[in-house]
């Protein structure tokens, strides 16, 4: 009897060792299966401007894998300065920017298990103590002027009051000046006056010299062509042609000769607007048609306003 009982004791004995030998073994197969986050700043405390390291420690199932560009969860409200991968860690460099609280989101870190699936490691938030910048006593700390960027009694802001006054009397002496210089000039500026009938043919010789239609932009060539015209009757009749619609400027002349300029105007609206695109004979018609009605007007406007500076600019 004495003896069965020694060999039961014997074998929870050997049974008791086996257990205590295998507990670690089982406990570190656990922890191979499963994953940890974790994350900590160092410093624990940092000024308001100081760079600090959020450190997050992880271990990953067996078979898994961080993605090639790690993705972090709870870190989107702190200013990152930039992150660093090491073994079994990521180091994220920020900037602390705020007073008061400081301190993360839920964190979570992905990444792809062994089946090819994403999955998310999560921790808790992590904080920061944030020290002021005033010292232990912020409320009985002295204010200093920063001296190197703007002193906070300056010479500058004394004399910027006179510099002004000065400016502002050399800015009236030149004005005086060269109004009187305008005034005794007036007869021979007058003299220089170029008529609108002469402006308007040279520009549309320049126009057709430049073969812009023929270049392919015949709208360009339309708009410009308009323009011109638009301007020249302005001068004319003495009413805003150049900002009214051809509609307009068809209830605004009253001379018969007008009319001819309203149907080239009509005609460019519509290669303008239409997508009408005429022949080169076609717009070299067109062309002779403002310059004949250009030199059809311009002989009486010249004879009402004088013949001051008619022959300059004028094409052959």
């Amino acid at each position: 009897m004495r003896g069965a009982t020694g060999r039961r004791f014997r074998r929870l004995m050997l049974m008791g060792l086996l257990l205590w030998g295998l507990g670690p073994a089982a406990a570190g197969f656990g922890r191979q299966e499963g994953g940890l986050l974790e994350a900590r700043f160092v410093p624990e405390e940092a000024p308001v401007g100081g760079m600090v390291e959020l450190i997050l420690c992880y271990r990953l199932p067996r078979g898994a894998k961080l993605p090639a560009k790690p993705r972090i969860q709870g870190i989107q409200n702190l200013s990152v300065e930039g992150i660093r991968e090491g073994s079994g860690e990521i180091r994220i460099r920020i900037l602390v920017d705020r007073l008061g609280q400081f301190k993360t989101g839920p964190l979570s870190l992905a990444y792809v298990s062994a089946g090819g699936k994403t999955e998310w490691l999560r921790a808790e938030p992590a904080s920061l103590a944030v020290l002021s910048n005033l010292g232990e006593r912020p409320g009985e700390a002295e204010l200093k002027p920063i001296c190197t960027i703007i002193p906070t009694r300056s010479r500058l802001f004394k004399t910027i009051p006179w510099i002004l006054s000065g400016l502002a009397v050399c800015a009236a002496g030149l004005g005086l000046f060269f109004w009187m210089k305008r005034g005794r000039h007036r007869p021979g500026a007058s003299q220089a006056r170029v008529l609108p009938h002469v402006v308007a043919e040279k520009e549309i010789q320049e126009l057709l010299s430049e073969r812009i239609f023929e270049k392919g932009h015949v709208k360009e060539f339309y708009f410009r062509l308009s323009e011109i015209l638009r301007r020249y009757l302005e001068a004319l009749r003495g009413f805003p042609a150049a900002e009214y619609t051809t509609q307009e400027i068809g209830l605004a002349i009253r001379a018969p000769e007008d009319r001819q300029l309203l149907g080239l105007l009509q005609e460019a609206d519509l290669v303008k607007f239409a997508d009408l695109c005429p022949a080169p004979a076609k717009k070299n018609d067109q062309a002779a048609q403002a310059l004949q009605y250009i030199r059809k007007t311009g002989p009486a406007f010249e004879r009402e306003h004088g013949p001051q500076g008619s022959q300059q600019g004028r094409t052959p």
